[in-house]
């Protein structure tokens, strides 16, 4: 899975004006704005912010005086390697003025933070994700070399069709290549997307007629091995055994399997399941059983 890495974006707003918040709506609520400014910087343009997306603002007010805003943006520059050297985080500093760069070359080195300068927030388009492994899933079908090679070819040139850059086009590629073979595979897909990119729609858009594509074919393939009585005995005993180890009964896990194995291979047999469950122990206690169980379905 794909975990988003908290950006802060410090605006020196004398230096870029509204044109540096260019771009903020799309930011999401990993994305923190910090603007500092002084009393002689031009009226705030409250109309280019007034929509910054799922992000926290701070408006942050300095001495008026010369280089003033330039230290106190290197000063919390500073503050915010400290705090975060031993965790993961991007800073960038919204900035026309090459004078920062020495600034931040040192703070890279010292502490292996990704931070960088831009002229604006639309320039940083990639969000900053931190990968972390998962296991594979026991019940993933295995899709061939030669299959995922087609995929993450296609994919690659859909997004860089749409007008995304090559590491945009080749990160997608690759969470889609990881994916293929899941029981939801455009559904994980666009998952991924929304945890990775603040224009998660645009991107998903592009892929989707791909990722389509490569479903319809899992599809096909899947209609060829039906649901057998050693599939309906193995989905059983994988949730009888998830049921326990989360610390449910045994007549509950015993229930909820067989209403899963009643389900298997039935057209919407999901959605029953899901529905039953829900019926049976409530909305609360149901959504926690049917997210335990939802990968053996």
């Amino acid at each position: 899975m794909v975990v988003p890495i908290k950006t802060f974006y410090l605006i020196d707003y004398e230096n870029v004006n509204s044109d540096g918040l260019e771009g903020c709506d799309k930011l999401g609520n990993s994305d923190q704005i910090v603007i500092f400014f002084t009393q002689n910087a031009k009226r705030i343009d409250m109309s280019e912010i007034a929509n910054h997306g799922a992000a926290d603002l701070d408006m942050v007010e300095v001495p008026a005086g010369k280089q003033s805003t330039d230290i106190h943006i290197s000063s919390y520059l500073g503050y915010l390697a400290g705090i975060h050297a031993d965790s993961k985080c991007s800073i960038v500093i919204v900035s026309k003025d090459s004078d920062y760069d020495n600034v931040i070359k040192f703070w890279k080195n010292k502490t292996g933070l990704n931070i960088s300068r831009k002229e604006q927030i639309k320039k940083t388009v990639q969000k900053q994700v931190v990968k972390q492994s998962v296991a594979p899933s026991k019940n993933s079908p295995k899709v061939s070399g030669n299959k995922k090679s087609k995929l993450n070819q296609e994919a690659m040139q859909a997004v860089r069709n749409a007008g995304f850059d090559a590491s945009i086009a080749n990160a997608v590629a690759q969470i889609s290549t990881g994916l293929c073979g899941s029981k939801n595979f455009l559904n994980d897909v666009h998952n991924a997307l929304m945890d990775k990119y603040s224009n998660y729609k645009d991107v998903y858009k592009a892929v989707k007629p791909v990722l389509s594509k490569y479903s319809d074919a899992e599809s096909v393939s899947n209609k060829s091995n039906p649901v057998t009585s050693q599939n309906k005995t193995s989905v059983n005993s994988e949730i009888m055994k998830t049921l326990s180890a989360a610390g449910y009964t045994n007549e509950t896990s015993s229930y909820v399997a067989s209403t899963v194995v009643k389900n298997l291979g039935v057209k919407n047999g999901k959605q029953q399941t899901y529905r039953t469950i829900i019926s049976k122990y409530g909305q609360d206690k149901g959504l926690a059983i049917y997210n335990h169980i939802r990968k053996h379905i």
